[in-house]
C-alpha cells in the first residue's frame, strides 16, 4: 500500500570448517508508494560456496534500498536484477566486501530504468588481502521511454596485498536522450600521505592501516539510511579488520 514501509534482514552465517553450497533466490515487488529496506549479511564458513540471485520490481514512486556485506565464503556471488518499472521510483544498491586468503567475491548488478523520472545509485567498496579476488559487474540500462533518469554507479577497491586482484566492469547502456548518468571504478592501495600523517601522530603503522581501511569501508555503510543497521554492519567490518590485524601480528611473531 502507498506509504507502507518494511525492513527485510537476510543473514547467511556458517559455522565450522566443512564445505557446503548455499544457493538462494529472492523475488521482491515494491508496489506503488512503498519503501523496502533490504539488508543482507553474507558471512558463510571459510569453505562454503554462496550463490545468490535477487530479482526486484519497483513500482510508481516506490523505493528499494539494498545493502549487502560480504565477509565469508570461499566463493561468493551476489547478483541483483532490479527493474524500475514505475515513474518517479528509486533504486539504491550499495555494499561492502571483505576478502582475504584465496576468497573470491563477485558482485553483479543490473538496474533497468523503464519509466520516466526514476533514480538509481550504487556505491560498492571493498578491501582485498592475501590472494583474494574481487569482481564487480554493474550495468545500468536506460530504456527509450525512461526520460529524465538519474542514475549513478561507483565501485572502489583497496588492495592490501600485492597478490590481491580486482576486476571491475561498470557499464552504461542508454537509449534515452534526457538523462543524468555516471559510472566509475577505482582500484588502488592505501594513501601513503594519510598513512604518514597518522604515523606522525604517534600511531603505529599496523593501527594506522586499520584506521584507514575501516574509514574507507565505512563510507559504503554510510549509504544505509537506517542507523541501527549501519551500526551492525560497522561492527562486522571492525571485527574483520581486527581479525586481520591479529593474524598479521601472529605471522610477524
Amino acid at each position: 500500500a502507498k506509504g507502507s514501509r518494511a525492513t527485510l534482514i537476510e543473514s547467511h552465517i556458517g559455522v565450522g570448517e566443512g564445505s557446503y553450497f548455499s544457493n538462494s533466490v529472492t523475488d521482491i515487488r515494491v508496489e506503488r508508494g512503498a519503501t523496502l529496506t533490504h539488508a543482507k549479511l553474507q558471512d558463510e564458513g571459510p569453505k562454503a560456496f554462496h550463490v545468490a540471485l535477487g530479482r526486484v520490481r519497483i513500482g510508481d514512486e516506490a523505493v528499494y534500498d539494498n545493502f549487502v556485506l560480504h565477509r565469508g565464503a570461499e566463493l561468493a556471488r551476489n547478483e541483483i536484477h532490479a527493474a524500475i518499472a514505475g515513474s518517479s521510483a528509486e533504486c539504491r544498491l550499495n555494499g561492502a566486501y571483505l576478502g582475504a586468503d584465496r576468497q573470491h567475491i563477485d558482485n553483479t548488478t543490473v538496474i533497468e530504468h523503464k519509466a520516466p523520472g526514476s533514480r538509481s545509485s550504487e556505491v560498492f567498496k571493498g578491501a582485498l588481502d592475501g590472494r583474494a579476488r574481487g569482481v564487480f559487474q554493474g550495468r545500468i540500462v536506460v530504456h527509450r521511454d525512461a526520460q529524465q533518469t538519474d542514475g549513478h554507479q561507483l565501485n572502489k577497491t583497496l588492495l592490501l596485498d600485492r597478490n590481491a586482484e580486482m576486476d571491475a566492469k561498470p557499464e552504461l547502456v542508454i537509449y534515452a536522450d534526457d538523462v543524468k548518468c555516471s559510472h566509475g571504478a577505482t582500484i588502488g592501495e592505501l594513501d601513503e600521505t594519510a598513512l604518514f600523517y597518522l604515523r606522525t601522530r604517534g600511531i603505529d603503522e599496523a593501527t594506522a592501516r586499520d584506521i584507514l581501511v575501516s574509514a574507507f569501508l565505512n563510507e559504503a555503510v554510510e549509504e544505509l539510511r537506517d542507523p541501527r543497521l549501519a551500526d551492525a554492519f560497522r561492527a562486522r567490518i571492525e571485527g574483520w579488520v581486527d581479525a586481520r590485524h591479529k593474524s598479521e601480528g601472529e605471522k610477524a611473531a
